[in-house]
C-alpha cells in the first residue's frame, strides 16, 4: 500500500502517474487547497485525448487510509478562464469547457460490481469523516 506524508506527494504521485497522457490534471474539492484528514477523499480529474471509467485507490497519509478517485474525462481547447475557487491545477490550462460531466455510465457486469465497490468506499469514507447516517443508509442500499 503507497503511503504519503501530506497532500502534495498525493499531488505528485497523481502527477507522475497521468501527466503523459493528459491536457490537464486537476484537483476538485476540500482537499485542492485543505490539509487532508484521516479518511478523507481527493478527487483529482485527468483531462485528456478520451473519457475513461474511473480509478480509485486506498493510499495512506500520515498513517491514516484516505481515498484517491480519479475521472477522466475528454479535454477540448477553449478560451482562458480562471478556475473555481474550489480547484487547483497541477499542470495544463484551465479553459471555459472545462466542466465535469456527472452523468451516469454504462457498465459492463464487471465493471458495474467494481463501481458499486467504489461508490460503498467513498460512502463509508464519508461517514467516518462526519459521522452523518445518511452515508450508512446509502451503503445499505447498495449491499442489500
Amino acid at each position: 500500500m503507497l503511503s504519503f506524508k501530506n497532500n502534495q506527494e498525493v499531488f505528485n504521485y497523481s502527477l507522475e502517474r497521468f501527466s503523459k497522457k493528459s491536457s490537464l490534471i486537476l484537483v476538485r474539492g476540500s482537499t485542492a487547497y485543505k490539509p487532508a484528514r484521516k479518511f478523507s477523499d481527493f478527487d483529482i480529474e485527468v483531462w485528456g485525448k478520451s473519457a475513461k471509467k474511473p480509478y480509485y485507490e486506498i493510499v495512506l497519509l500520515n498513517k491514516h487510509p484516505v481515498l484517491i478517485s480519479i475521472y477522466f474525462y475528454k479535454y477540448s481547447q477553449g478560451r482562458k478562464a480562471n478556475p473555481p475557487k474550489n480547484v487547483r491545477i497541477l499542470s495544463g490550462k484551465y479553459n471555459h469547457n472545462i466542466k465535469p460531466d456527472f452523468s451516469k455510465d454504462r457498465y459492463t457486469n464487471k465493471e458495474r460490481i467494481k463501481r458499486e465497490c467504489q461508490l460503498v468506499m467513498d460512502f463509508f469514507f464519508k461517514y467516518l469523516r462526519c459521522e452523518d447516517k445518511i452515508y450508512l443508509e446509502a451503503i445499505n442500499k447498495r449491499i442489500n
